[in-house]
């Protein structure tokens, strides 16, 4: 595959953790590093982003962004609130309209944490997998936040290591698959999810079909799996494993925060991050497996034929954490975090 990095107008500020979605000929993003900021740019004419109108509930990292026919609808995350003053994985979840460009909240009673889930639309409902355990979550950092864990390094640190080290099944994240009618406003439960619950994973959407490539299984340990999901009438019909990326790459660590599109009929996976030996570790029973190893932010590009997984090219640089879209002319990535933590301004149309 001959790939293209064609530039678009940088953001106005860095972009990560955030979401985007695109909309006809234009790109919509926000959040995550940007707060309640929530721009559009125009494919047409790439002039600049425009500012749109801001999000109205919590700034959010993490957030799930499901685009509709019209908007998108933009679920939990984890925010700030002014009550607890600490990160807590949030329960509401709003809709955004194009044409109107307006905000509604849709719902506070989000049953389950979300936080780096994901989700598809099909018909009038919303279909939610993966999200970090709430309750962990916010224990955490209601821990970290403590006066005595401020004032005492040692004691913060040793509040992480004991977090860290726990196998997988331990962090309890989400392993069921919820509904949210649109219509009623109601949630249900559909099934349980067949595969190891993920958070920050590459998503694909398709005709009732949402495919998940690889992700986080615990902090700091990815998946090395491609799975897929089918729904219809309601239910989940199928599911199955697909080829994997460690088929053409054995030493592939997975990944986290990768750019995800589609771009003339083939799944493009760009960039992302994990910890190279993270994997070892913890088949030795490390748990706390990426400690004291250094996170890539690879620069690699990947693409599925439909059969297998092909080393494809190489990004501009390293990146990962960002937002992509699939658009009419190209996979459009916006953002991301640079090896050195920066929330990045540079975008780009890879064709």
């Amino acid at each position: 595959m001959k790939m293209q990095f064609l530039p678009l107008p940088p953001l106005p500020l860095g972009l990560k953790n955030g979401v985007a979605f695109s909309h006809h000929d234009s790109v919509f993003a926000g959040l995550g590093s940007m707060g309640e900021q929530w721009l559009m740019l125009d494919l047409n004419e790439q002039q600049h982003w425009q500012p749109k109108a801001p999000f109205p509930g919590v700034a959010r990292n993490d957030a799930v962004c499901v685009p509709v026919r019209g908007g998108c609808y933009v679920f939990s995350g984890a925010g700030t609130t002014t009550e607890l003053g600490y990160a807590t994985v949030l329960v509401d979840g709003y809709y955004y309209d194009c044409q109107q460009d307006s905000w509604h909240l849709v719902t506070e009673d989000i049953p389950v944490g979300l936080l780096g889930g994901a989700g598809i639309a099909i018909d009038d409902s919303l279909y939610f997998v993966g999200g970090y355990n709430k309750v962990q979550f916010d224990g955490l950092m209601a821990q970290l936040s403590a006066l005595e864990r401020q004032a005492s390094p040692d004691l913060k640190q040793a509040t992480l290591v004991e977090f860290m080290s726990r196998p997988i099944e331990e962090y309890q994240w989400n392993q069921q698959i919820y509904r949210f009618d649109c219509k009623s406003q109601q949630w249900s439960r559909v099934a349980e999810n067949p595969f190891q619950a993920n958070c920050g994973a590459g998503v694909f959407r398709s005709d009732g079909t949402l495919t998940l490539v690889e992700g986080e299984v615990k902090p700091g340990l990815r998946s090395l799996h491609t799975k897929q999901l089918t729904f219809e009438a309601g239910q989940l019909t199928s599911s199955s494993y697909l080829p994997s990326i460690v088929e053409d790459d054995p030493k592939h660590e997975g990944l986290a925060g990768a750019f995800c599109g589609d771009v003339n009929g083939l799944w493009i996976v760009a960039g992302g991050a994990y910890f190279i030996g993270s994997q070892s570790n913890y088949r030795t029973e490390q748990y706390y497996s990426h400690q004291g190893l250094s996170k890539t932010f690879t620069d690699n590009v990947w693409c599925f034929d439909g059969c297998e997984w092909q080393h494809a090219g190489q990004l501009p640089q390293g990146c990962a954490y960002g937002a992509a879209v699939t658009t009419s002319q190209g996979m459009a990535m916006i953002g991301g975090e640079s090896p050195q933590g920066d929330a990045m301004t540079e975008c780009y149309l890879l064709i």
